[in-house]
């Protein structure tokens, strides 16, 4: 087990533990730990040596975007592509498997960490979802999960909620829906860029540092600084989020100043590659501007939010993402003097959790537990579907599921008495998976679609809102979709049938979208007249920097788009993919 002592920041009441860690540090320092130099650092292969009575090994098993994905998902890795090209694939994921993988990882180094890069929970599958994401709290203390950067989705429910969860106690609105109490994580969240407006201080510690043989070990804890954007407003108001790499450079300043030069970030933000998930051929997105900014005493960077999978070096610094679902785990080892407290050489790899180990019995009967309540309610089956219906975007960014969607939230609010709507509009980031013909085994369960699906398309439970937009303001909030600030590349907003338009890939930034090109029901819409038009909550309050939903006037609240979009399952089964034939692009 790991002998650690842990000095946390931005908490009341730590005043021994900062007293005890100034002892230690000026311990250290008579004995040259701090201010002694050696060689530059490495990879483990650059020596045969790789540890001595003058090193220290230490491990961190890593994960990202585990978005309450307890039970095995549909999820596989890629692992190559055979002589016709096509990918083979490897079954992986579920938290019985993962739990045993870094058990045995752990075992192998008694100075294992274990790390969240955010986003752990929200987004959830009803498994989860159902409970607050308990069993998913639940089962990282079982896994034994030290720290965890702050994702958006962390902060789905606000920052109320995410207190609770980190410090235990029953869910205030809904009680405690399970048969066991809820104790918070035993894992302590960081968050160094996300400072409470009203006390201009971070909501939880902004790092971390744990002594390890008397070797100082630092954890930064960064969120991603447009979460404001992705995070239904009402959510956030009152927290400021500040700007990564600035935030990470006063971080390690301040950890230099106390002589710690291991210092690891973990970051809810990052990027993506085009190879395999232990490549990284290619590398894009923002995480390459925030490494490229900040201090070279970070030796590692953590990282999540996009969901890929990569191993790379980058400004001489190891950076790592694990895919997401649990589908994967990053392995990363260091080696670190005891005379200098640095880095000396390093190595990671992303290591799939594969279904061929023993599944872990706590998690298994934290799953038996939770599984008899939910089932009842996750197992109806709603629907039949003719086959697959994916949020896979065409060239144009129409998918599928977005126009079931879409079409979903219009039948719920078309009546005049339900808000009038003539078009309706949703956000593919809310989609957060695929309705699959085969999802069962067995054939005579093919295309059903249960209760439990349909949630994990839909699991936020936005309601939907109608409200009037002139035709100007449509126009205006089609044109927000190609000059949009919040990061990733889904930015093309579903329509609903009847609605339609044409944009121009090589027009400039505001004039893509022609105006006489919008239509309803094939009649050019007037620039002055009024709509109704419906969205969920977070589109309404200007979610993903879709600002002229803020202009919206005469807002009616309606029910949940969870309700619609089962509702309409429901009514039109058996239910074919949308038609994809509503937005046209010219290029």
């Amino acid at each position: 087990m790991l002998k650690k002592y842990n000095c946390l920041t931005n908490k009341p009441n730590r005043h021994l533990a900062f007293y005890l860690c100034l002892v230690i540090l000026v311990s250290l320092a008579s004995l040259g730990c701090l201010e002694a130099s050696g060689p530059e650092k490495g990879t483990l292969e650059d020596t045969q040596e790789n540890t001595s009575e003058n090193t220290l090994k230490v491990q961190i098993l890593a994960i990202n975007d585990l978005h309450g994905q307890i039970e095995p998902s549909t999820g596989k890795v890629v692992t190559g592509y055979n002589e016709t090209g096509a990918p083979i694939c490897v079954d992986s994921g579920g938290m019985e498997y993962l739990a045993t993988h870094i058990k045995e990882l752990s075992s192998e180094n008694p100075n294992t960490f274990v790390v969240s890069a955010g986003d752990s929970m929200g987004a959830s599958p009803l498994f989860s979802a159902l409970f607050q994401d308990e069993p998913t709290i639940k089962a990282l203390n079982m896994m034994g999960l030290d720290f965890s950067a702050v994702g958006n989705h962390d902060l789905d429910e606000g920052l109320g909620e995410l207190m609770r969860i980190q410090n235990g106690s029953c869910q205030p609105t809904d009680g405690n829906l399970s048969n066991s109490s809820f104790e918070g994580a035993h894992f302590q969240f960081l968050a160094a860029n996300i400072v409470n407006e009203s006390t201009n201080a971070t909501i939880f510690p902004a790092y971390n540092i744990t002594y390890v043989q008397g070797v100082p070990i630092g954890f930064i804890g960064i969120a991603l600084k447009d979460t404001p954007y992705i995070v239904t407003a009402s959510k956030v108001k009152g927290l400021r989020f500040l700007d990564e790499a600035t935030t990470i450079n006063e971080q390690v300043k301040k950890l230099k100043s106390m002589g710690v030069k291991t210092i690891v970030v973990i970051i809810h933000d990052g990027g993506s590659q085009e190879g395999l998930y232990n490549e990284s051929l290619n590398m894009s997105g923002p995480i390459l501007d925030v490494i490229n900014a900040t201090d070279d005493e970070v030796d590692v960077f953590i990282t999540g939010h996009t969901h890929q999978a990569y191993n790379a070096v980058i400004d001489g610094r190891l950076v790592t993402e694990a895919g997401s679902a649990g589908n994967l785990l990053t392995d990363i080892d260091l080696v670190i003097s005891n005379e200098t407290c640095d880095v000396i050489e390093e190595r990671s790899r992303n290591v799939i959790v594969s279904r061929d180990v023993p599944e872990d019995s706590e998690i298994s009967e934290l799953i038996e537990e939770y599984e008899s309540q939910v089932a009842p309610l996750a197992d109806r089956v709603i629907c039949n579907i003719t086959e697959n219906i994916t949020s896979t975007a065409s060239d144009s960014g129409e998918s599928a599921l977005g126009d079931v969607i879409a079409d979903a939230q219009l039948y719920a609010t078309s009546n005049s008495s339900n808000g009038g709507a003539v078009i309706a509009f949703t956000n593919p980031g809310g989609i957060r998976t695929d309705l699959v013909y085969d999802q069962i085994s067995g054939e005579e369960l093919s295309g059903q679609v249960t209760y439990g699906e349909a949630f994990s398309v839909q699991p936020f439970g936005n309601d939907l809102v109608t409200m009037t937009l002139n035709g100007t303001q449509i126009d205006a909030l089609l044109e927000q979709q190609f000059d949009n600030p919040s990061p990733g590349s889904k930015r093309i907003l579903q329509v609903s049938k009847g609605f339609s338009y044409t944009w121009n890939e090589s027009a400039p930034k505001g004039e893509k979208v022609e105006i006489s090109s919008i239509k309803i029901n094939g009649t050019s819409i007037d620039p002055s007249s009024p709509y109704r038009v419906t969205m969920n909550g977070f589109l309404a309050d200007g979610g993903d920097n879709f600002s002229v939903m803020k202009e919206g006037t005469y807002r009616i609240v309606g029910s949940p788009d969870l309700d619609a979009f089962v509702n309409y399952l429901e009514t039109f089964s058996p239910l074919a993919p949308g038609s994809e034939n509503r937005i046209v692009l010219e290029k």
